[in-house]
């Protein structure tokens, strides 16, 4: 017999999955955006039942309820970022969320006012949004939405997730990988701590982890290598040129240099595999 959270999951995605996915993929067309776009939040939902599955090993509070909202509130979470990447985005997204349901005349869900306070405050990486991964405390939306939002931003998709997101903000390629590094530490320490009951997703991410950690790491020290920090064309540097260049156009990719074709070859398999 199929467990409950099975069914959960398989009645959610039926009921909201290809109208949310449209939706995303709509708004993007507009604003391309390719590392926060509708495949990105595609790519936190895929998590995001691989969380709610961890989570009912040691928790049973978990409702029909809580599996619709987390889908809901992850198809939502950065749509604000097709008209704003500052920290506004997750008020934004709230907002379109509304709408969404105000426009199409859909009846809100049982959890609405906190799927749209998830939207909102999702990228508010604090500690207090995992303290819910415990069997004491009831699993909240945003807890889950939060840790398979920072999941996504790990490895060779997370290089890519961050570099645009900084740059788009502005951030001189000389403290881009510092601000990187400070960002991704912080995140994983607190998901470090607040998802120890989810030991074994961790161990899986920790690898991501490690090889986002060491790209950036490499890039800081190829940085001070040099003297013209936006001419290299090779190693970590050279591929976050040309990211800045080209984003994911593969146009120039033939006449780049061989690790930078290595970089994207792993990104584009990475990318497939995250869609499955």
């Amino acid at each position: 017999m199929k467990p409950a959270l099975e069914i959960w999951i398989d009645r959610t995605e039926e009921t909201w999955l290809d109208a949310l996915y449209d939706h995303a993929e709509a708004v993007f067309q507009k604003s391309p955006l390719p590392s926060h776009d509708h495949t990105h939040h595609m790519r936190v939902w895929n998590p995001s039942k691989s969380l709610l599955r961890e989570i009912a090993t040691f928790n049973s509070r978990i409702d029909q309820s809580l599996v619709e909202g987390v889908l809901i509130a992850t198809f939502f979470h950065d749509l604000g970022m097709a008209t704003s990447t500052r920290e506004d985005h997750g008020r934004l997204g709230s907002e379109c969320c509304m709408s969404w349901f105000q426009d199409r005349g859909r009846t809100k869900p049982e959890r609405f006012e906190e799927i749209t306070r998830a939207i909102e405050l999702h990228d508010r990486k604090d500690l207090q949004m995992y303290k819910s991964f415990s069997p004491e405390t009831a699993p909240e939306i945003l807890g889950i939405l939060s840790v398979a939002d920072d999941l996504e931003a790990l490895g060779i998709i997370g290089i890519f997730r961050y570099t645009e997101i900084y740059l788009e903000r502005n951030i001189p390629l000389e403290e881009l990988g510092t601000r990187i590094l400070a960002n991704v530490l912080t995140r994983f320490e607190h998901l470090s701590d607040g998802c120890r009951l989810c030991d074994r997703m961790l161990e899986k991410y920790r690898q991501q982890y490690d090889e986002l950690w060491l790209f950036f790491q490499e890039y800081n020290i190829q940085l001070k290598a040099v003297s013209q920090v936006d001419a290299v064309s090779s190693g970590p540097l050279g591929v976050i040129n040309y990211i800045r260049k080209h984003g994911l156009d593969k146009i120039a990719l033939d006449r780049a240099h061989s690790e930078v074709n290595d970089y994207f070859r792993k990104l584009e398999y990475e990318l497939d595999q995250a869609r499955l």
